[in-house]
Protein backbone atom coordinates (compact mmCIF):
# COMPACT_ATOMS: atom_id res chain seq x y z
CA UNK A 1 0.00 0.00 0.00
CA UNK A 2 1.41 3.15 -0.81
CA UNK A 3 0.63 6.76 0.48
CA UNK A 4 -0.54 9.92 -0.74
CA UNK A 5 3.93 11.11 -0.85
CA UNK A 6 4.15 8.48 -3.13
CA UNK A 7 1.12 9.39 -5.60
CA UNK A 8 3.05 13.18 -5.94
CA UNK A 9 6.10 11.44 -6.35
CA UNK A 10 4.92 8.99 -9.63
CA UNK A 11 3.40 12.12 -11.24
CA UNK A 12 6.52 14.23 -11.00
CA UNK A 13 8.58 10.95 -12.18
CA UNK A 14 6.13 11.14 -15.13
CA UNK A 15 6.89 15.44 -15.78
CA UNK A 16 10.46 13.69 -16.27
CA UNK A 17 11.54 15.43 -12.51
CA UNK A 18 15.10 14.13 -11.27
CA UNK A 19 15.34 15.87 -7.78
CA UNK A 20 13.50 17.32 -5.36
CA UNK A 21 15.17 19.79 -3.18
CA UNK A 22 14.61 20.68 1.01
CA UNK A 23 15.36 19.91 4.13
CA UNK A 24 14.06 17.21 6.37
CA UNK A 25 11.71 17.54 9.29
CA UNK A 26 9.00 15.87 11.64
CA UNK A 27 5.75 17.13 9.13
CA UNK A 28 7.31 16.71 6.13
CA UNK A 29 8.74 12.88 7.27
CA UNK A 30 5.86 10.77 4.84
CA UNK A 31 7.10 13.18 1.81
CA UNK A 32 10.59 11.71 2.43
CA UNK A 33 9.98 8.36 2.80
CA UNK A 34 7.95 8.23 -0.74
CA UNK A 35 11.24 10.02 -1.81
CA UNK A 36 13.16 7.29 -0.09
CA UNK A 37 11.21 4.71 -1.74
CA UNK A 38 11.55 6.15 -5.26
CA UNK A 39 15.39 6.41 -4.83
CA UNK A 40 15.27 3.07 -4.07
CA UNK A 41 14.25 1.97 -6.93
CA UNK A 42 16.25 4.36 -9.37
CA UNK A 43 13.76 7.42 -9.14
CA UNK A 44 13.95 10.65 -8.10
CA UNK A 45 16.83 12.36 -5.74
CA UNK A 46 15.98 14.15 -1.91
CA UNK A 47 18.89 16.99 -2.12
CA UNK A 48 19.74 18.14 1.06
CA UNK A 49 20.21 22.20 1.02
CA UNK A 50 21.14 24.32 4.29
CA UNK A 51 18.57 26.49 4.24
CA UNK A 52 15.25 26.15 2.71
CA UNK A 53 15.73 29.45 0.30
CA UNK A 54 18.67 27.90 -0.75
CA UNK A 55 16.49 24.48 -1.98
CA UNK A 56 13.65 27.15 -3.54
CA UNK A 57 16.84 28.89 -5.90
CA UNK A 58 18.12 25.23 -6.14
CA UNK A 59 14.91 24.36 -7.53
CA UNK A 60 14.63 27.11 -9.92
CA UNK A 61 17.90 26.78 -11.33
CA UNK A 62 16.98 23.37 -12.20
CA UNK A 63 14.32 24.42 -13.94
CA UNK A 64 15.80 27.08 -15.82
CA UNK A 65 18.26 24.74 -17.06
CA UNK A 66 15.96 21.56 -17.58
CA UNK A 67 12.48 23.63 -18.84
CA UNK A 68 11.22 21.11 -16.92
CA UNK A 69 9.02 21.48 -13.38
CA UNK A 70 11.64 22.53 -10.51
CA UNK A 71 10.21 20.98 -7.14
CA UNK A 72 11.89 22.00 -3.54
CA UNK A 73 9.58 21.22 0.03
CA UNK A 74 9.75 21.96 3.31
CA UNK A 75 8.33 21.17 7.17
CA UNK A 76 5.96 23.13 8.69
CA UNK A 77 6.35 26.51 10.39
CA UNK A 78 9.91 28.09 9.72
CA UNK A 79 10.77 25.34 6.52
CA UNK A 80 7.98 27.25 5.46
CA UNK A 81 8.75 30.52 6.20
CA UNK A 82 12.50 30.17 4.95
CA UNK A 83 10.89 29.01 1.51
CA UNK A 84 9.76 32.02 0.78
CA UNK A 85 12.39 34.28 -0.24
CA UNK A 86 13.29 31.40 -2.57
CA UNK A 87 9.79 31.27 -4.07
CA UNK A 88 9.78 35.07 -4.15
CA UNK A 89 12.34 34.83 -6.99
CA UNK A 90 10.96 32.10 -9.12
CA UNK A 91 8.15 34.14 -8.97
CA UNK A 92 9.56 37.58 -10.24
CA UNK A 93 11.56 35.92 -12.90
CA UNK A 94 8.75 33.22 -13.89
CA UNK A 95 10.28 30.32 -13.78
CA UNK A 96 8.31 27.13 -12.84
CA UNK A 97 8.34 25.09 -9.59
CA UNK A 98 6.12 23.17 -7.60
CA UNK A 99 6.61 24.00 -3.70
CA UNK A 100 5.51 21.71 -1.25
CA UNK A 101 5.15 22.61 2.35
CA UNK A 102 4.37 20.78 5.10
CA UNK A 103 1.49 21.52 7.86
CA UNK A 104 1.36 19.77 11.28
CA UNK A 105 -2.03 16.65 11.60
CA UNK A 106 -5.47 18.44 11.13
CA UNK A 107 -7.02 17.23 14.32
CA UNK A 108 -4.12 18.95 16.09
CA UNK A 109 -4.82 22.77 14.70
CA UNK A 110 -5.36 25.10 17.00
CA UNK A 111 -4.00 23.34 19.91
CA UNK A 112 -0.05 24.94 19.75
CA UNK A 113 1.56 22.25 17.79
CA UNK A 114 4.89 22.61 17.30
CA UNK A 115 5.37 24.81 14.40
CA UNK A 116 2.44 24.65 13.30
CA UNK A 117 1.60 27.65 10.59
CA UNK A 118 -1.85 26.25 10.16
CA UNK A 119 -4.93 29.38 9.69
CA UNK A 120 -5.30 29.06 13.52
CA UNK A 121 -1.64 29.99 13.97
CA UNK A 122 0.81 31.67 12.12
CA UNK A 123 -0.71 31.64 8.51
CA UNK A 124 1.83 30.33 6.11
CA UNK A 125 -0.82 29.76 3.34
CA UNK A 126 -1.63 33.91 3.44
CA UNK A 127 1.67 34.22 2.85
CA UNK A 128 2.49 32.24 -0.10
CA UNK A 129 -0.61 34.01 -1.78
CA UNK A 130 1.13 36.61 -3.16
CA UNK A 131 4.54 35.08 -4.31
CA UNK A 132 2.98 32.18 -6.54
CA UNK A 133 0.57 31.61 -9.44
CA UNK A 134 -1.42 28.68 -7.48
CA UNK A 135 -1.68 28.38 -3.68
CA UNK A 136 -3.88 26.03 -2.38
CA UNK A 137 -4.14 24.07 1.29
CA UNK A 138 -5.01 20.07 0.91
CA UNK A 139 -7.60 19.71 3.39
CA UNK A 140 -8.76 15.72 2.42
CA UNK A 141 -6.89 13.40 0.55
CA UNK A 142 -9.38 13.45 -1.96
CA UNK A 143 -8.14 16.99 -3.25
CA UNK A 144 -4.85 15.79 -3.52
CA UNK A 145 -4.78 14.73 -7.00
CA UNK A 146 -7.08 17.45 -8.88
CA UNK A 147 -5.10 20.40 -7.12
CA UNK A 148 -1.34 18.20 -7.44
CA UNK A 149 -2.54 18.85 -11.69
CA UNK A 150 -3.77 21.98 -11.11
CA UNK A 151 -0.42 23.13 -9.81
CA UNK A 152 1.61 21.38 -12.68
CA UNK A 153 -0.41 23.18 -14.77
CA UNK A 154 -0.46 26.99 -13.31
CA UNK A 155 3.16 26.43 -12.83
CA UNK A 156 4.16 25.58 -16.72
CA UNK A 157 1.50 27.58 -17.92
CA UNK A 158 2.22 30.68 -20.36
CA UNK A 159 2.51 32.98 -17.68
CA UNK A 160 4.83 30.34 -15.60
CA UNK A 161 5.66 30.72 -12.06
CA UNK A 162 5.76 28.75 -8.30
CA UNK A 163 2.42 26.57 -7.38
CA UNK A 164 2.27 25.77 -3.90
CA UNK A 165 0.25 22.59 -2.31
CA UNK A 166 0.46 22.99 1.53
CA UNK A 167 -0.14 19.48 2.95
CA UNK A 168 -1.10 18.29 6.60
CA UNK A 169 1.19 15.38 7.55
CA UNK A 170 -1.99 12.87 7.92
CA UNK A 171 -3.33 13.82 4.38
CA UNK A 172 0.36 13.14 2.72
CA UNK A 173 0.78 9.70 4.88
CA UNK A 174 -2.46 8.85 3.94
CA UNK A 175 -2.88 5.09 2.23
CA UNK A 176 -4.19 4.89 -2.03
CA UNK A 177 -3.76 2.26 -4.18
CA UNK A 178 -1.40 1.00 -6.23
CA UNK A 179 -3.19 2.14 -9.21
CA UNK A 180 -3.63 5.80 -7.67
CA UNK A 181 -3.02 7.90 -11.42
CA UNK A 182 -5.91 8.46 -12.84
CA UNK A 183 -4.88 11.48 -15.43
CA UNK A 184 -2.35 11.56 -18.32
CA UNK A 185 -0.92 15.10 -17.81
CA UNK A 186 -0.68 16.27 -21.80
CA UNK A 187 -3.93 18.57 -20.82
CA UNK A 188 -1.43 19.88 -17.98
CA UNK A 189 1.60 20.53 -19.69
CA UNK A 190 3.17 21.92 -22.97
CA UNK A 191 1.08 25.01 -23.48
CA UNK A 192 1.87 26.99 -26.54
CA UNK A 193 0.07 30.06 -27.78
CA UNK A 194 -0.32 30.58 -31.90
CA UNK A 195 -0.60 34.02 -32.85
CA UNK A 196 -3.64 35.68 -34.61
CA UNK A 197 -3.23 35.63 -38.53
CA UNK A 198 -4.18 38.92 -38.47
CA UNK A 199 -1.23 39.55 -35.76
CA UNK A 200 0.95 37.96 -38.15
CA UNK A 201 -0.38 40.08 -41.44
CA UNK A 202 0.06 43.88 -39.48
CA UNK A 203 3.49 41.95 -38.06
CA UNK A 204 4.49 41.50 -41.20
CA UNK A 205 3.30 45.22 -42.91
CA UNK A 206 5.46 46.80 -40.55
CA UNK A 207 8.16 44.77 -40.68
CA UNK A 208 8.57 44.75 -44.54
CA UNK A 209 7.86 48.52 -44.59
CA UNK A 210 10.29 49.59 -42.20
CA UNK A 211 13.89 50.70 -43.23
CA UNK A 212 15.89 50.37 -39.83
CA UNK A 213 15.06 48.38 -37.23
CA UNK A 214 16.60 47.07 -33.88
CA UNK A 215 15.62 43.83 -32.24
CA UNK A 216 15.21 43.58 -28.57
CA UNK A 217 15.98 39.88 -27.16
CA UNK A 218 14.43 39.52 -24.12
CA UNK A 219 14.50 36.06 -21.80
CA UNK A 220 11.89 34.92 -23.76
CA UNK A 221 13.13 34.93 -27.04
CA UNK A 222 15.90 31.97 -26.50
CA UNK A 223 12.89 29.64 -27.98
CA UNK A 224 13.54 31.67 -31.69
CA UNK A 225 16.77 33.02 -31.38
CA UNK A 226 17.65 30.56 -34.70
CA UNK A 227 14.85 32.53 -36.52
CA UNK A 228 15.60 36.00 -34.93
CA UNK A 229 19.32 36.08 -36.03
CA UNK A 230 18.84 34.72 -39.31
CA UNK A 231 16.14 37.48 -40.13
CA UNK A 232 18.32 40.14 -38.34
CA UNK A 233 21.49 38.63 -40.65
CA UNK A 234 19.18 39.12 -43.89
CA UNK A 235 17.66 42.43 -43.17
CA UNK A 236 20.21 43.95 -41.71
CA UNK A 237 18.64 44.40 -38.24
CA UNK A 238 20.56 45.98 -35.14
CA UNK A 239 20.25 43.83 -32.51
CA UNK A 240 20.16 43.92 -28.50
CA UNK A 241 19.39 42.14 -25.25
CA UNK A 242 17.59 42.76 -21.73
CA UNK A 243 19.81 41.72 -19.33
CA UNK A 244 18.05 38.56 -18.79
CA UNK A 245 18.55 37.87 -22.56
CA UNK A 246 22.27 38.12 -22.57
CA UNK A 247 23.48 35.02 -23.75
CA UNK A 248 21.32 34.35 -26.67
CA UNK A 249 23.74 36.44 -28.80
CA UNK A 250 27.36 35.77 -29.73
CA UNK A 251 29.15 38.88 -28.42
CA UNK A 252 31.05 39.13 -31.63
CA UNK A 253 28.18 39.06 -33.77
CA UNK A 254 28.51 42.22 -36.12
CA UNK A 255 25.20 42.70 -36.02
CA UNK A 256 25.31 42.84 -31.59
CA UNK A 257 25.25 46.07 -30.05
CA UNK A 258 25.16 44.60 -26.72
CA UNK A 259 22.95 44.95 -23.39
CA UNK A 260 20.27 47.74 -23.16
CA UNK A 261 18.91 48.62 -19.68
CA UNK A 262 20.91 47.17 -16.28
CA UNK A 263 24.47 47.69 -16.52
CA UNK A 264 23.84 48.10 -19.67
CA UNK A 265 26.36 49.11 -22.92
CA UNK A 266 25.87 52.91 -24.67
CA UNK A 267 25.98 51.10 -27.94
CA UNK A 268 22.54 49.12 -27.40
CA UNK A 269 20.79 52.53 -26.40
CA UNK A 270 22.31 53.96 -29.07
CA UNK A 271 20.88 51.26 -31.47
CA UNK A 272 17.25 52.53 -30.07
CA UNK A 273 17.63 55.84 -30.57
CA UNK A 274 14.95 57.34 -33.50
CA UNK A 275 17.97 57.77 -35.60
CA UNK A 276 18.88 54.08 -35.80
CA UNK A 277 15.71 52.08 -35.10
CA UNK A 278 11.95 53.14 -37.22
CA UNK A 279 10.80 50.31 -35.39
CA UNK A 280 11.60 48.50 -31.97
CA UNK A 281 10.73 44.81 -32.17
CA UNK A 282 10.97 43.69 -28.46
CA UNK A 283 10.92 39.79 -28.44
CA UNK A 284 9.93 38.14 -24.87
CA UNK A 285 10.83 40.91 -21.93
CA UNK A 286 8.76 41.83 -19.32
CA UNK A 287 9.52 45.01 -20.39
CA UNK A 288 10.36 46.13 -16.40
CA UNK A 289 12.88 48.54 -15.06
CA UNK A 290 15.79 46.49 -15.66
CA UNK A 291 14.84 45.89 -19.61
CA UNK A 292 14.09 49.80 -20.12
CA UNK A 293 16.64 51.55 -18.04
CA UNK A 294 14.37 52.88 -15.97
CA UNK A 295 11.73 53.11 -18.14
CA UNK A 296 12.83 55.66 -20.70
CA UNK A 297 10.93 56.58 -23.01
CA UNK A 298 13.89 57.83 -25.52
CA UNK A 299 14.63 54.15 -26.43
CA UNK A 300 12.12 51.02 -25.99
CA UNK A 301 9.08 52.58 -24.89
CA UNK A 302 7.52 54.42 -27.55
CA UNK A 303 5.32 54.55 -30.26
CA UNK A 304 7.96 52.70 -32.37
CA UNK A 305 7.84 49.95 -30.47
CA UNK A 306 6.10 46.21 -31.68
CA UNK A 307 6.00 43.99 -28.49
CA UNK A 308 5.47 39.94 -28.66
CA UNK A 309 5.51 37.87 -25.79
CA UNK A 310 3.69 34.50 -24.87
CA UNK A 311 3.66 35.67 -21.63
CA UNK A 312 0.08 37.88 -20.70
CA UNK A 313 1.78 39.94 -18.13
CA UNK A 314 4.40 41.02 -20.25
CA UNK A 315 2.31 43.16 -22.67
CA UNK A 316 0.17 44.76 -19.63
CA UNK A 317 3.53 47.48 -20.04
CA UNK A 318 3.24 47.72 -23.79
CA UNK A 319 0.17 50.44 -23.50
CA UNK A 320 2.14 52.83 -26.14
CA UNK A 321 3.31 50.25 -28.45
CA UNK A 322 2.49 50.67 -32.22
CA UNK A 323 1.49 46.25 -32.02
CA UNK A 324 1.20 43.63 -29.60
CA UNK A 325 1.12 40.07 -30.66
CA UNK A 326 0.11 37.63 -27.89
CA UNK A 327 1.68 34.88 -29.01
CA UNK A 328 5.03 32.24 -29.21
CA UNK A 329 7.63 33.83 -30.23
CA UNK A 330 8.93 30.97 -32.32
CA UNK A 331 5.60 30.37 -34.39
CA UNK A 332 5.29 34.39 -34.88
CA UNK A 333 8.75 34.61 -36.30
CA UNK A 334 8.77 31.09 -38.19
CA UNK A 335 5.73 32.75 -39.83
CA UNK A 336 7.02 36.28 -40.47
CA UNK A 337 10.94 34.21 -41.80
CA UNK A 338 8.53 31.86 -44.23
CA UNK A 339 6.68 35.43 -45.55
CA UNK A 340 9.93 36.92 -46.03
CA UNK A 341 11.81 33.96 -47.72
CA UNK A 342 14.26 33.67 -44.75
CA UNK A 343 16.23 30.27 -44.73
CA UNK A 344 16.99 30.33 -40.62
CA UNK A 345 19.76 28.43 -39.09
CA UNK A 346 23.94 28.68 -40.13
CA UNK A 347 24.80 32.52 -40.00
CA UNK A 348 27.52 34.06 -38.29
CA UNK A 349 30.17 32.14 -35.78
CA UNK A 350 32.61 33.38 -34.06
CA UNK A 351 36.19 32.92 -34.25
CA UNK A 352 39.16 31.40 -31.35
CA UNK A 353 40.62 35.02 -33.37
CA UNK A 354 38.05 36.94 -32.35
CA UNK A 355 37.95 35.96 -28.64
CA UNK A 356 41.64 36.63 -27.81
CA UNK A 357 40.24 40.07 -28.57
CA UNK A 358 37.07 42.57 -27.13
CA UNK A 359 33.65 43.13 -29.23
CA UNK A 360 34.29 45.72 -31.44
CA UNK A 361 31.04 47.04 -32.11
CA UNK A 362 29.83 46.84 -28.56
CA UNK A 363 30.94 49.83 -26.17
CA UNK A 364 32.21 49.57 -22.95
CA UNK A 365 32.52 51.63 -19.89
CA UNK A 366 36.41 50.81 -19.45
CA UNK A 367 37.77 49.20 -22.31
CA UNK A 368 41.31 49.77 -20.68
CA UNK A 369 40.67 48.45 -17.51
CA UNK A 370 39.70 44.75 -19.24
CA UNK A 371 43.18 43.98 -20.20
CA UNK A 372 45.01 45.78 -17.21
CA UNK A 373 46.48 42.63 -15.52
CA UNK A 374 48.91 44.89 -12.91
CA UNK A 375 48.18 45.90 -9.68
CA UNK A 376 44.76 44.62 -7.69
CA UNK A 377 42.77 42.13 -10.00
CA UNK A 378 40.22 44.94 -11.86
CA UNK A 379 36.93 43.28 -12.22
CA UNK A 380 36.65 44.07 -15.74
CA UNK A 381 39.69 41.97 -16.13
CA UNK A 382 38.36 39.15 -14.32
CA UNK A 383 35.19 38.99 -16.40
CA UNK A 384 37.29 39.07 -19.50
CA UNK A 385 39.89 36.84 -19.07
CA UNK A 386 37.57 33.77 -17.32
CA UNK A 387 34.66 34.44 -19.97
CA UNK A 388 37.47 33.66 -22.53
CA UNK A 389 39.19 30.92 -20.69
CA UNK A 390 36.07 28.84 -19.58
CA UNK A 391 34.51 26.86 -22.20
CA UNK A 392 31.73 28.14 -24.16
CA UNK A 393 28.98 25.80 -22.53
CA UNK A 394 29.81 26.45 -19.03
CA UNK A 395 26.61 27.77 -17.28
CA UNK A 396 27.48 30.90 -15.85
CA UNK A 397 25.21 32.44 -12.80
CA UNK A 398 26.03 35.88 -11.64
CA UNK A 399 24.85 36.80 -7.98
CA UNK A 400 22.81 39.84 -6.76
CA UNK A 401 25.08 43.37 -6.33
CA UNK A 402 28.58 43.84 -8.05
CA UNK A 403 28.73 40.51 -9.69
CA UNK A 404 25.64 40.84 -11.94
CA UNK A 405 26.56 44.41 -12.54
CA UNK A 406 30.39 43.29 -14.27
CA UNK A 407 28.91 39.98 -15.26
CA UNK A 408 26.25 41.79 -17.61
CA UNK A 409 28.65 44.50 -19.26
CA UNK A 410 31.60 42.57 -19.17
CA UNK A 411 31.15 38.60 -19.96
CA UNK A 412 31.34 37.58 -23.18
CA UNK A 413 29.00 35.14 -24.90
CA UNK A 414 30.93 32.52 -27.49
CA UNK A 415 28.16 30.55 -29.02
CA UNK A 416 29.04 27.52 -31.86
CA UNK A 417 27.54 25.83 -34.68
CA UNK A 418 26.99 22.43 -32.23
CA UNK A 419 25.58 24.52 -29.41
CA UNK A 420 21.67 24.55 -28.97
CA UNK A 421 20.86 28.21 -30.27
CA UNK A 422 17.56 28.14 -27.84
CA UNK A 423 19.95 26.97 -24.87
CA UNK A 424 21.01 29.98 -22.40
CA UNK A 425 24.22 29.59 -20.58
CA UNK A 426 24.14 32.93 -18.50
CA UNK A 427 21.57 33.50 -15.99
CA UNK A 428 20.61 36.34 -13.59
CA UNK A 429 17.91 36.29 -10.98
CA UNK A 430 17.08 40.19 -11.45
CA UNK A 431 13.98 40.25 -11.04
CA UNK A 432 13.95 39.71 -7.03
CA UNK A 433 17.07 40.28 -7.23
CA UNK A 434 17.81 37.96 -3.85
CA UNK A 435 21.46 38.25 -2.56
CA UNK A 436 22.78 34.36 -2.74
CA UNK A 437 20.23 33.51 -5.48
CA UNK A 438 22.98 32.68 -7.96
CA UNK A 439 24.73 30.03 -5.32
CA UNK A 440 21.53 28.34 -4.55
CA UNK A 441 20.60 28.27 -8.15
CA UNK A 442 24.12 27.03 -9.13
CA UNK A 443 23.54 23.86 -7.47
CA UNK A 444 20.53 23.34 -9.04
CA UNK A 445 21.93 24.00 -12.42
CA UNK A 446 24.60 21.71 -11.97
CA UNK A 447 22.91 19.04 -10.60
CA UNK A 448 20.94 19.11 -14.13
CA UNK A 449 23.66 19.23 -16.25
CA UNK A 450 25.86 16.50 -14.32
CA UNK A 451 29.40 17.04 -15.87
CA UNK A 452 29.04 20.08 -17.28
CA UNK A 453 30.97 22.90 -15.70
CA UNK A 454 28.64 25.62 -13.74
CA UNK A 455 30.41 28.77 -12.81
CA UNK A 456 28.87 30.90 -9.70
CA UNK A 457 30.08 34.35 -9.23
CA UNK A 458 29.04 35.86 -6.28
CA UNK A 459 30.04 38.76 -3.54
CA UNK A 460 31.51 38.59 -0.08
CA UNK A 461 28.56 39.48 1.19
CA UNK A 462 26.26 36.47 -1.02
CA UNK A 463 28.36 34.55 -0.07
CA UNK A 464 28.68 34.91 3.87
CA UNK A 465 24.78 34.64 3.81
CA UNK A 466 24.68 31.32 1.57
CA UNK A 467 27.69 30.09 0.88
CA UNK A 468 27.37 27.10 3.01
CA UNK A 469 25.12 25.62 0.17
CA UNK A 470 28.21 25.09 -1.72
CA UNK A 471 28.86 21.98 1.10
CA UNK A 472 25.64 20.95 -0.61
CA UNK A 473 27.71 20.69 -4.09
CA UNK A 474 30.41 18.75 -2.10
CA UNK A 475 27.85 15.87 -0.92
CA UNK A 476 26.64 15.19 -4.61
CA UNK A 477 30.05 15.88 -6.53
CA UNK A 478 28.69 18.48 -8.33
CA UNK A 479 30.79 20.31 -11.05
CA UNK A 480 30.56 23.92 -9.78
CA UNK A 481 33.47 26.72 -9.54
CA UNK A 482 32.70 29.15 -7.02
CA UNK A 483 33.81 32.61 -7.52
CA UNK A 484 33.77 35.28 -4.76
CA UNK A 485 34.90 38.67 -5.48
CA UNK A 486 35.95 39.76 -2.48
CA UNK A 487 36.22 42.90 -1.34
CA UNK A 488 35.36 43.27 2.33
CA UNK A 489 32.33 45.49 1.31
CA UNK A 490 28.67 45.17 0.54
CA UNK A 491 29.89 46.95 -2.75
CA UNK A 492 27.17 48.08 -4.58
CA UNK A 493 25.77 49.46 -1.53
CA UNK A 494 28.86 51.15 -1.03
CA UNK A 495 29.47 52.75 -4.63
CA UNK A 496 25.40 53.37 -4.49
CA UNK A 497 25.66 55.17 -1.79
CA UNK A 498 28.86 57.40 -2.82
CA UNK A 499 27.40 58.04 -6.37
CA UNK A 500 24.15 59.33 -4.64
CA UNK A 501 26.07 61.08 -2.34
CA UNK A 502 24.29 59.47 0.79
CA UNK A 503 26.13 58.85 3.75
CA UNK A 504 28.59 55.63 4.29
CA UNK A 505 27.02 53.66 6.33
CA UNK A 506 26.57 49.73 6.84
CA UNK A 507 28.30 48.55 3.78
CA UNK A 508 31.52 47.35 5.65
CA UNK A 509 32.38 43.64 5.83
CA UNK A 510 35.59 41.87 8.12
CA UNK A 511 38.90 40.63 6.05
CA UNK A 512 38.28 37.16 5.51
CA UNK A 513 39.84 34.55 3.58
CA UNK A 514 37.15 32.30 2.07
CA UNK A 515 39.98 30.10 0.29
CA UNK A 516 40.42 28.89 3.95
CA UNK A 517 36.83 28.38 4.93
CA UNK A 518 36.60 26.44 1.90
CA UNK A 519 39.51 24.04 2.93
CA UNK A 520 37.52 23.85 6.15
CA UNK A 521 34.67 21.85 4.63
CA UNK A 522 36.96 19.96 2.83
CA UNK A 523 36.81 21.96 -0.77
CA UNK A 524 39.50 22.40 -2.90
CA UNK A 525 40.21 26.08 -3.12
CA UNK A 526 42.77 29.00 -3.99
CA UNK A 527 43.21 32.43 -2.56
CA UNK A 528 44.12 35.10 -5.89
CA UNK A 529 44.93 38.67 -5.39
CA UNK A 530 46.38 39.20 -8.51
CA UNK A 531 45.85 38.54 -12.97
CA UNK A 532 49.21 36.87 -12.54
CA UNK A 533 48.01 34.29 -9.57
CA UNK A 534 44.72 33.66 -11.44
CA UNK A 535 46.87 32.70 -14.73
CA UNK A 536 48.43 29.77 -13.05
CA UNK A 537 45.32 28.33 -11.80
CA UNK A 538 44.79 25.50 -13.80
CA UNK A 539 41.10 26.29 -14.67
CA UNK A 540 40.97 23.61 -17.20
CA UNK A 541 41.81 20.98 -14.95
CA UNK A 542 39.55 22.53 -11.96
CA UNK A 543 36.41 22.29 -15.04
CA UNK A 544 37.27 19.08 -15.99
CA UNK A 545 36.71 17.31 -12.89
CA UNK A 546 33.67 16.68 -10.39
CA UNK A 547 33.38 18.25 -7.06
CA UNK A 548 33.46 21.69 -6.50
CA UNK A 549 35.88 24.36 -6.10
CA UNK A 550 36.18 28.18 -5.17
CA UNK A 551 38.46 30.90 -5.86
CA UNK A 552 38.55 33.38 -3.05
CA UNK A 553 39.32 36.45 -5.70
CA UNK A 554 40.45 40.04 -3.85
CA UNK A 555 39.21 42.78 -6.20
CA UNK A 556 40.01 46.45 -6.69
CA UNK A 557 37.25 47.54 -4.69
CA UNK A 558 37.31 51.13 -6.00
CA UNK A 559 36.60 49.95 -9.13
CA UNK A 560 33.21 51.48 -9.86
CA UNK A 561 30.57 49.23 -11.61
CA UNK A 562 28.36 49.86 -14.54
CA UNK A 563 25.17 51.17 -12.27
CA UNK A 564 24.27 54.01 -13.78
CA UNK A 565 20.50 53.31 -15.00
CA UNK A 566 19.92 51.89 -11.22
CA UNK A 567 21.22 55.50 -9.92
CA UNK A 568 19.28 56.79 -12.16
CA UNK A 569 15.83 55.28 -10.99
CA UNK A 570 17.30 55.70 -7.14
CA UNK A 571 17.81 59.63 -7.20
CA UNK A 572 14.96 60.65 -9.32
CA UNK A 573 12.98 61.78 -7.04
CA UNK A 574 16.16 64.22 -5.78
Amino acid sequence: MLENGDLIIRYLERLGVEYVFGVPGGSIEPFYNALARSEKRGGIKAVISRHEAGAAFMAEGYARETGRLGVCCSTAGPGATNLITGVASAYADNIPILVISAQTALDRFGQGSLQESSCTSVNTMEMFARCTRYNTFVSHTAQLETKLLQAVSYALGNQPGPSHLGIPLDVMRHPVSDDSIHHNLRAFTHHDVAPSPDAIQLLLKELSSALKVTVVLGEGAAEAADILISLAESRHWQMVTTPRGKGIVDSYHPLYRGVFGFAGHESAAEALKTKNADLVLVIGSALDEVSTSGWDTTAILSERLIHVSRNPEHLTRSTMARLVILGSPKLTLASIAGALGVETGGGFVSTTEQHSQLPLQIRLDNRTACENVSGSIKPQALMTYMSRVCPSNARVLMDSGNSFLWGIHHWNIRRYEHQDPSKKYFHIGIGFSSMGWAIGASVGVAAAVKNTPVICFTGDGSYLMAGQEITTALQENLNLLMVVLNDSSLGMVRHGQGLSGGESIGNSLPDINFADMAKAMGIESYRVETMEELFSVNLHAILAKTGPCLLDVVVDRDEIPPMGSRMKVLTGSI
